[in-house]
């Protein structure tokens, strides 16, 4: 087994099809122009760089990923992932297998939760040690980003199956008290949430953001 000596990575899944908002949410805009895309990878590269950590930060793209490609910043890695159809889990266990051997372990989020900032992916890479496991908490309710270590990556990919993601795994291991939980709501004002995802274009529309091509 390779030493484990690197930093965390960071892991965004943004391979969705965007079945039920009519499009790739990896397209989504705010008003003023700015891709979504953009602005979740910017958040992990801050959180990396503000604890003098190399921001190794992986997106995972799916369908039209020509075009969403173009909305990554230039320092982070693009991992292509054409069976997208097949469930997030798939796209997690593309994601997973782009972590480097010696890096400590992985924060991983999702691109259509808009309203987790910087901080919290910041607050997940502190907890992240090779045999840790932990999980961001929004007002005692556990979401993303949650955090591997390292030793727990290989637990991950063969227990990922269909939609479920991590959830049986977290599951598992929060009945014996593994998963350290990491407490983010503290960070967002009143009447902002970060489990709030964005599905549907009416969802979408409440955070201002709309699919490119597409607003009236």
């Amino acid at each position: 087994m390779d030493q484990v000596n690197q930093a965390p990575s960071l892991l965004l899944l943004a391979a969705g099809s965007g079945t039920r908002m009519g499009g790739p949410k990896a397209l989504l805009r705010y008003a003023d122009g700015t891709a979504l895309l953009t602005a979740q990878v910017e958040k992990m590269l801050t959180a990396a760089t503000a604890r003098g950590l190399a921001s190794d930060v992986i997106v995972v793209l799916g369908p039209m990923s020509a075009q969403a490609s173009l909305l990554v910043p230039r320092s982070a890695r693009i991992v292509e992932y054409s069976d997208h159809l097949q469930g997030l889990s798939t796209s997690l266990i593309a994601g997973l297998n782009a972590v480097p051997n010696r890096a400590a372990g992985v924060v991983i989020s999702l691109l259509d939760l808009p309203d987790v900032p910087a901080e919290a992916y910041g607050r997940l890479l502190d907890a992240t040690a090779p045999a840790n496991l932990a999980r961001a908490h929004w007002n005692s309710v556990p979401g993303h980003p949650v955090a591997l270590g390292r030793e727990h990556i290989a637990e991950a990919l063969a227990v990922a199956a269909g939609d479920k993601g991590l959830r049986t795994m977290l599951k598992r291991h929060s009945g014996s008290s593994d998963v350290t939980s990491v407490e983010c709501a503290d960070l967002l004002p009143p009447g902002h949430d970060g489990l709030a995802d964005v599905d549907t274009p009416e969802t979408a529309a409440r955070f201002g953001l709309h699919l490119e091509g597409t607003r009236s």
